[in-house]
């Protein structure tokens, strides 16, 4: 059914402004309203900002189990000679066709409106999906094994890298996110962004400062690697400057907001997780040098000690290389990982382990919820695959246990860790892997 809404020339249709129809759990009046009202602001919006945009026609952004990254304007850095990673880039600006619009808010509870649908949307995708480098590890491993080559360097230069709809890192997560939301409305494909960002950095100052240097990020002397991207949209309510972070690929169950004047909604800090050893929190600010970053503080409580981290989040403009330099940075990194989230993010399930040099010493650590609110956690030696046959009856009970709550059949499960175990036998592999790594880390260090 269109509903058209005439401005001059130009006709809106439901289908075009928003799809209430894909609202997950939306079956109350104050929730359709709540969607309509959101559905005549964006119309709205896209009068005033994208009349000379109109197509008549949708892109797709995703379909079964691949998505369109042309969409997503995703391009190859240029990888200098000598240099470990493609180099950052971005969107050139906001004359570029990429370029991405400030949605504009009449008031608080128009943003609010439009908070909660997306949040619901969040919390239906994190239970979902699953955060997977276990995967991607084994598949690297696999297409470098079939190429018969020696050499893991120059393969990975030049490794297609794989993103699909089942197996998520950070990049195809805030993927998936920003497609889901487009599904209902497609006008915020206008909004909605990847953005990059660089973890712990050590200092603010001389990070930023590299900005206004000649290249600025995207020299190869900035030394960045780009480890980690999330989903932005930048905001204005009532005249006050803003943006929307989406971060599923750290498992936050929150549309977090972030408001120049740190006034209501700014969301200021948040328990993210809270085990009986461990609390961490988060907060989201723009950075005080530089409002072209958001910086991300992560607090961690031990019984009495705290610790803090700083990362940043470059804001301005469009992250063009998410695939290229974050998931190619993921590949080599030595820690792997596949978790179960529920709705609210946390983490309940899942498998993961460090990639050590010495085979002899490789051990994983699974862990599930039992019965009666107990954590499972269990950690052994990789060893016990050396039979490919049979896997030992204490271990194959764990993860018989753990299976469905990967949402996963048990054989499938048990497959996957004797795979895994292949990859992290393979000596000689691990070792340039780990080199690989190594030398990201040196190039990266000062940051």
């Amino acid at each position: 059914m269109v509903e058209a809404v005439v401005a001059g020339a130009i006709a809106f249709d439901t289908d075009t402004i928003g799809n209430l129809d894909k609202v997950d759990n939306v079956t109350s009046s104050a929730s359709m309203e709540r969607c309509s009202n959101i559905r005549k602001l964006l119309e709205e919006q896209h009068r005033k900002w994208w009349r000379n945009q109109m197509h008549g026609q949708q892109e797709w952004w995703a379909d079964e189990d691949s998505y369109n990254l042309t969409a997503f304007n995703q391009i190859n850095g240029i990888w200098p000679l000598g240099h470990p990673l493609p180099l950052p880039d971005w969107a050139a600006g906001c004359d570029d066709e990429y370029a991405k619009g400030v949605l504009h808010f009449d008031s608080v509870w128009e943003y609010e409106d439009l908070n909660a649908i997306i949040e619901t949307k969040l919390h239906r995708m994190l239970e979902e999906t699953h955060y997977d480098t276990v995967n991607l590890f084994v598949d690297f491993y696999r297409a470098f094994k079939r190429t018969r080559r020696s050499d893991l360097k120059s393969f990975f230069q030049f490794y297609d890298l794989p993103i699909n709809r089942r197996h998520h890192m950070c990049v195809s997560l805030a993927m998936e996110i920003m497609t889901r939301i487009i599904e209902i409305f497609p006008v915020l494909q206008h909004y909605l962004y990847l953005v990059s960002c660089e973890e712990q950095v050590m200092s603010q100052s001389d990070y930023i400062e590299s900005t206004d240097e000649v290249g600025g990020l995207n020299s190869p002397h900035a030394n960045v690697e780009k480890e980690h991207a999330m989903v932005a949209m930048k905001i204005s309510i009532a005249g006050r400057e803003g943006v929307m972070i989406l971060d599923p690929g750290y498992h936050i169950g929150r549309a977090v907001t972030v408001m120049s004047d740190q006034m209501y909604p700014h969301t200021g800090w948040f328990t993210q997780s809270k085990e009986p050893r461990l609390q961490r929190d988060y907060c989201y600010n723009y950075c005080l040098q530089n409002k072209k970053f958001v910086e991300w503080m992560e607090r961690e409580t031990r019984g009495d000690e705290q610790s803090f981290k700083s990362s940043l989040i470059y804001v301005e403009q469009p992250y063009v290389t998410a695939i290229d330099v974050t998931v190619r940075r993921n590949l080599v990194y030595n820690f792997r990982s596949l978790l179960s989230r529920d709705a609210k993010g946390r983490v309940f399930a899942g498998i993961y382990l460090p990639v050590v040099p010495n085979c002899n010493e490789s051990h994983f650590t699974l862990f599930y919820d039992g019965p009666n609110d107990q954590r499972i956690k269990v950690k052994f030696m990789f060893n016990v695959f050396k039979n490919p046959g049979k896997i030992p009856d204490n271990v194959q009970q764990h993860l018989c246990k753990l299976a469905p709550q990967l949402n996963m059949k048990e054989k499938e499960l048990s497959e996957l860790c004797k795979s895994l175990a292949d990859v992290i036998n393979d000596q000689d592999f691990i070792q340039q892997l780990l080199s690989i790594n190594e030398d990201i880390g040196v190039m990266s260090a000062e940051n």
